[in-house]
């Protein structure tokens, strides 16, 4: 299985259909996936997982086609301190087990280009799997809750909808982390239009994947 389909969209089922929260990525062969925390608000009530329709992702994505498959999700492990949630499916894989293994920001140096594969603003209603390429800028421990955690600061702007995105090292064949979002200071910024402006900038901060290995 490529990459480009271990990625999933994070939704919810409502009176309106499925409601996109984020992205997300198996990380098992027994059907778990690993998405931020925020993004389901530690509620698993009608969670779902939707599939990716892309087969090749070098073909044009019709995204007026909203059709979905979705399987049931529940959550079996978070990490609050740490912005990480594992869901169970009742999907299975292998053998041979199909993705590349989780390793850690440990496996990369700075100035190394890494793979980012998610959606962009699907929690706006678009569906686009989407590859994008950039240069891990920093490696850094940040402390929540005096929790200490190994992130990668890349050198992208993140967009909403984005958070949960598989971040891999292709050189290495490894899953390195997950994105978690634009690296800012706490407590700062305003909302203007839904828009934070501390967040328009080329920073991101990713979760090394070691952490999820842990939880599994």
């Amino acid at each position: 299985m490529h990459a480009t389909h271990r990625a999933v969209v994070v939704g919810r089922v409502g009176p309106n259909g499925v409601t996109m929260l984020g992205t997300g990525f198996f990380v098992s062969s027994d059907g778990k996936v690993v998405t931020p925390h925020h993004v389901v608000g530690g509620n698993d009530e009608n969670l779902k997982v939707i599939l990716s329709p892309v087969t090749d992702i070098n073909t044009y994505q019709d995204l007026s086609n909203t059709e979905c498959k979705v399987t049931p999700a529940a959550i079996v492990e978070v990490d609050p301190a740490r912005d990480v949630a594992i869901l169970a499916t009742d999907l299975r894989f292998g053998p041979p087990y199909p993705f590349t293994p989780l390793g850690s920001f440990d496996h990369c140096n700075v100035g190394d280009q890494l793979e980012v594969i998610g959606y962009p603003h699907c929690n706006l209603g678009r569906r686009a799997l989407t590859l994008q390429r950039a240069e891990i800028g920093a490696k850094v421990i940040q402390r929540t809750n005096n929790v200490p955690s190994k992130h990668g600061v890349l050198n992208i702007q993140a967009r909403p909808g984005q958070s949960g995105s598989l971040v891999q090292c292709p050189q290495r064949r490894l899953a390195v982390g997950m994105l978690i979002g634009a690296w800012v200071p706490n407590n700062s910024g305003i909302s203007l239009g839904g828009i934070n402006p501390f967040e328009l900038h080329q920073t991101t901060h990713c979760i090394s994947a070691e952490h999820i290995q842990r939880m599994l």
